[in-house]
């Protein structure tokens, strides 16, 4: 009986992953901009032996493109093919590719014929980037002009691939592109770096309140002000680690171009994009709250810092997409766990978690509670895996329940939160797992052990913050959900010990910094005389 209930299960897993593979595969060239379906055209004169580039109307025009509106002479245009054939139909789209396309006269500087540009005007923030729009109205280019590695057209206009079909020309087209996730992650590290030393270092000076009748005290000394920024802290040693493999495995893909590695590459740099960028935008006006009134002042950077920054959710791709790209991709691995396929550098631990999915959480270890147990890093790493697998798990179910009914467009939006919420657990399993790499790599022993303190408070933070969901399956019980939380809170205290030396440790010159509050010594003084004292 035992095994015929396990085989039926087993059966159900891979026609679960039949149904996930048509999902994602309707679904992955869905999920936000329409890039593959974009009306920007790119027409084939075998006459001339030229593409005629044009814009068909107002909702194709190309927005924000970096140093079009006054300096730019060449562009790198995305376009749909498009070949004349001798049948019925008249015409061969051959999907989205790649042209330069020259907008300006390199004498005159003055658009050439057919070009339109406009400037998109004044922004919140990086208004020294020079951003604007295009319009192409039947301008020609040569044949040469395309950017031929994925597909080529002959003299005569027939068309040649290395790769077998649109989907695959596409996808190894924007791969090209995720050098721009690459470099926004890892930039947004360092605006959160810097941000976070301006707020602990004014903490640590500023000083406020305190005993009767005793000195005021370091407002970083409130409890308060620790739980703000000690966790915050933490988290931006927990990115710094997951952007360096990320610009690691980067490397190695423009090296080998290994196939497997594109698409891991391609994920993870969506994931950690959107994560790093997200939390960073929140953490800066945390920052410009902990520092009270003297944050506000435009002199000490933090509207700067914000504004500037608040882009980097949207360019590059929106977060909320590049999360669903991520929760696709999940859910491939998914459905190649169960089809004998082979899974993907970042997605291995599936391999060993895919097991959880059907068994109970320990009773004895849900109760366990002691600093020595919640500090392990093993239970902090499959407490972060469990999660991620049973929301994996869950969204499948609930995906192949809703497409009965609601097809597969329908079934993602209906499921789109628990989509994103899947993909923000995955790239925290992710951060975790880079940060104990660190922790245990360090040569240095005190280095190590104040490193191994951020990365304790980052993963029990993250758990608390989501305690819920652990308590929900019976994953941590009660006491030991209250032990957490306890721990959680020491984890800041002891991180504020050595704040100012950690904070020190990133290194960020005063030419970086440049706001008043944030310097080492005679802060107040510089801060009075850059506002006229």
């Amino acid at each position: 009986m035992l095994l015929k209930i396990l085989l039926s299960i087993l059966l159900f897993l891979r026609r679960l992953g039949v149904l996930i593979y048509h999902l994602v595969s309707n679904l992955v060239s869905s999920i936000g901009s329409n890039v593959q379906g974009l009306q920007t055209v790119a027409t084939f004169d075998p006459i001339t032996d030229e593409f005629i580039i044009d814009t068909p109307n107002d909702g194709a025009i190309k927005w924000w493109i970096g140093n079009a509106a006054v300096h730019g002479k060449f562009a790198t245009v995305f376009a749909r093919l498009v070949l004349p054939t001798h049948d019925s139909k008249g015409v061969s789209d051959m999907g989205v590719h790649a042209f330069i396309v020259p907008i300006r006269d390199l004498k005159t500087h003055q658009p050439l014929p057919g070009i339109e540009i406009n400037d998109c005007g004044h922004k919140i923030g990086l208004n020294g980037v020079d951003n604007g729009a295009l319009r192409f109205r039947s301008v020609r280019i040569p044949r040469d002009n395309l950017l031929n590695r994925f597909g080529d057209v002959t003299r005569d206009g027939k068309y040649t691939s290395s790769l077998p079909t649109i989907n695959k020309r596409f996808a190894a087209t924007l791969g090209e592109l995720v050098g721009g996730r690459v470099g926004l992650a890892h930039s947004s590290v360092g605006i959160l770096k810097i941000a976070v030393t301006i707020a602990v270092r004014y903490s640590l000076l500023r000083q406020q309140f305190g005993p009767p009748k005793q000195p005021e005290v370091s407002i970083l000394d409130y409890q308060s002000q620790q739980h703000k920024l000690m966790p915050m802290l933490a988290s931006t040693y927990a990115f710094y680690f997951a952007s360096q493999y990320l610009v690691e495995k980067y490397s190695e893909m423009k090296k080998t171009h290994d196939e497997q590695l594109v698409g891991d590459v391609h994920a993870l740099s969506a994931g950690l994009k959107s994560y790093v960028t997200s939390f960073t935008a929140k953490s800066l006006s945390t920052c410009r709250e902990a520092c009270g009134g003297h944050g506000y002042a435009a002199v000490n950077r933090f509207g700067t810092l914000r504004n500037d920054h608040d882009i980097f959710q949207t360019f590059e791709g929106d977060n909320t997409v590049l999360l669903q790209q991520v929760a696709a991709d999940l859910l491939k691995q998914y459905k190649d766990k169960f089809q004998g396929g082979a899974l993907s550098v970042t997605w291995n631990y599936l391999r060993e978690s895919m097991s959880t999915y059907l068994s109970q959480p320990n009773p004895v270890t849900a109760r366990w509670e002691s600093e020595d147990h919640l500090r392990d890093p093993k239970f902090q790493l499959d407490a972060f895996r469990y999660r991620t697998s049973r929301l994996l798990q869950s969204v499948a179910a609930r995906l192949q329940k809703h497409t009965k009914t609601l097809g597969s467009f329908g079934a993602w939006n209906r499921c789109l939160n628990h989509l994103l919420t899947l993909a923000e657990s995955h790239i925290e399993s992710v951060i975790l797992a880079k940060f104990i790499e660190a922790v245990q790599n360090c040569p240095d022993a005190s280095s190590q052990a104040a490193l191994k303190l951020l990365c304790d408070l980052y993963a029990l933070d993250r758990i608390w913050k989501d305690i819920g969901t652990y308590r929900n399956v019976d994953y941590v019980a009660p006491n030991k959900a209250k032990a957490i939380n306890k721990l959680t809170q020491y984890l800041s205290f002891q991180v504020r010990n050595i704040a100012g030396e950690v904070i020190d440790a990133f290194d960020l010159p005063p030419y970086i910094l440049r706001a008043p509050i944030a310097m080492q010594s005679e802060a107040y003084s510089q801060y009075t005389q850059l506002v006229g004292f």
